[in-house]
């Protein structure tokens, strides 16, 4: 099995753990990505032997460097079908897209929806029929926590906001109490908050993921003020 990569903070662990048992299941290096082509977790190459520069093509190399894909990258793939897919699919290496070796891609659902995707390298030989149908029942797992974090950070997202616009002291203090149960163990660290402004949209479909934003524990989008809409970040401070 080779030696793993970590790009994760707090519970993420946990998908690290799922990348590698698909990597060794197949036998082949694992990137997962959100549907957004966020980057979660990546299985680097096996430290016994040479790295094979085809295992870094420029579109891997930019996804695990900036922890997302292009969206000429994304819209290139989705071209594949993979949004609509069930089981694994098929991508063929396409040098002039920097994509230097094929891939396979096996679609990450919970309940019917697309959450993400595992990208696994060509190998020699590849995959069996039993190897790919093991490694989907591990993304039915992985589904099932992206579910329960977009479904957090959503609780999140709509107790930072209930925070922001309180328009009295106790719906303030009210507020602030619901923000920090849903926190957990991390209220109890400093935090501080972060306004950007102006801001495109209040729209939540127009906020980045919390993932691409170092530090930040939460953020909302929130409408009004003299500046229009504008983006909030709770991010987390490093202790001295």
């Amino acid at each position: 099995m080779g030696q793993n990569a970590r790009v994760t903070t707090d519970s993420k662990g946990d998908y690290q753990e799922l990348v590698d048992e698909i990597s060794e299941l197949l036998g082949a290096p694992a990137t997962l990505e959100n549907r957004d082509f966020e980057l979660i977790a990546f299985g680097a190459y096996d430290s016994e032997g040479d790295l094979d520069p085809s295992d870094l093509d420029p579109v891997r190399t930019r996804s695990i460097l900036t922890r997302r894909s292009t969206a000429a990258v994304r819209a290139w793939f989705e071209g594949f079908g993979i949004t609509r897919a069930t089981g694994p699919v098929r991508i063929p290496p396409t040098p002039e897209a920097g994509v230097y070796r094929g891939r396979t891609c096996l679609p990450v659902r919970h309940r019917g929806v697309v959450l993400g995707y595992v990208w696994l390298l060509d190998t020699e030989p590849g995959p069996t029929e039993r190897q790919l149908t093991a490694a989907m029942a591990v993304t039915a797992r992985i589904g099932a926590l992206l579910a329960d974090e977009a479904q957090h950070g959503a609780d999140l997202s709509r107790e930072l906001r209930a925070v922001l616009t309180a328009e009295r002291d106790w719906q303030r203090d009210m507020a602030v109490a619901e923000l920090r149960t849903a926190l957990g163990p991390r209220a109890d660290t400093p935090h501080a908050v972060v306004c950007v402004a102006p801001w495109p949209s209040a729209g939540p479909e127009d906020a980045p993921s919390v993932r691409t934003v170092p530090g930040a524990t939460a953020l909302c989008t929130v409408a009004g003020g003299g500046a229009g809409a504008s983006l909030a970040l709770l991010v987390r401070l490093r202790s001295v």
